[in-house]
């Protein structure tokens, strides 16, 4: 029952990021249930995937201000409603599965990295 970065404020828990090159349904379930079997020790943790590609489906790769994600995601989401999983994607265009992400650069737009972390400095403001 663990995430790949945990962030603690005053010694408390307040937000968990799972980090992907890219994510399929089939890995969201895996990060669904470690997120909610985090938030039943930790019950208001913010919870965030951030991922480099979607293969997700939806608009999650088209990296709109607002993602609608996609249906498969949301039904997926939904057997989860303890867990508000915040999905940032980080490069834009659907993950070639053909090729490996070590192959196919992509550029990281400056704008994207900056909505990022102004998303981040958000969540943690309240903490201040």
């Amino acid at each position: 029952m663990s995430v790949d970065k945990h962030i603690f404020v005053d010694n408390q828990l307040v937000m968990g990021i799972e980090c992907k090159n890219y994510t399929e349904n089939a890995m969201l379930k895996r990060i669904l249930v470690d997120f909610h079997l985090l938030k039943t020790l930790y019950p208001n943790i913010s919870c965030y995937l951030f991922q480099l590609e979607s293969q997700l489906g939806g608009d999650y790769s088209a990296l709109p201000e607002t993602p609608l994600g996609s249906k498969p995601t949301h039904s997926i989401m939904s057997y989860f409603e303890s867990v508000n999983l915040n999905i940032v994607t980080l490069l834009k265009g659907e993950r070639n599965i053909n090729q490996p992400t070590h192959k196919n650069f992509k550029p990281l737009d400056e704008q994207i990295l900056i909505k990022t972390i102004k998303l981040i400095e958000n969540e943690l403001k309240i903490y201040l």
